[in-house]
């Protein structure tokens, strides 16, 4: 039988670790080609040559309004739990990549 004082030590031990489990994963960053955008999703070529699926529910309009194809983009987000999108926090647009004289 569990004594209250166990009982009350695996409670809060649970409701301490939840939080930790939730916030373990670290924000990732993208960094690629826009290669379209429609409502809230936005596919982005990396320079790896991935195509990832990025929801922007999370991301500031401002942030992605006015982006196009070809546009280059640095997306800030974490991978979905089932692990097919990236779930956007933020999209900085970078400068192309300049020639040097």
């Amino acid at each position: 039988m569990i004594t209250r004082r166990e009982f009350a030590g695996a409670l809060i031990g649970g409701l301490l670790a939840a939080p930790l489990a939730a916030g373990a994963q670290s924000p990732l960053y993208y960094a690629g080609r826009v290669q379209w955008i429609a409502g809230s999703t936005m596919v982005l070529m990396t320079d790896e040559g991935w195509s990832l699926r990025v929801d922007l529910k999370r991301v500031a309009q401002n942030e992605y309004s006015g982006l196009g194809s070809s546009d280059r983009v640095i997306v800030t987000g974490f991978i979905s739990e089932d692990g097919n999108y990236v779930i956007g926090l933020s999209i900085a647009r970078t400068r192309a990549e300049y020639q040097s004289p």
